[in-house]
């Protein structure tokens, strides 16, 4: 999945969240599926950051 992916399932997680239609185990479930979806995407930011860390240290490197 994308981050964007990512970011509209976490969307739609809080929302159902909100509806206050849930029980007590779907809610927790949908909560541990957010902290996945969350540390998915700090994941991916932690791959670009060092992605654009590499480009910038090349970049230094042939000026």
């Amino acid at each position: 999945m994308t981050i964007d992916e990512n970011l509209n399932q976490l969307n739609e997680i809080m929302a159902s969240m909100e509806q206050d239609s849930l029980t007590l185990e779907q809610s927790l479930a949908k909560f541990e599926e957010g902290i996945r979806l969350v540390n998915e995407c700090r994941k991916m930011i932690d791959a670009v950051e060092k992605r654009i860390q590499v480009i910038e240290n090349n970049r230094e490197f042939e000026s």
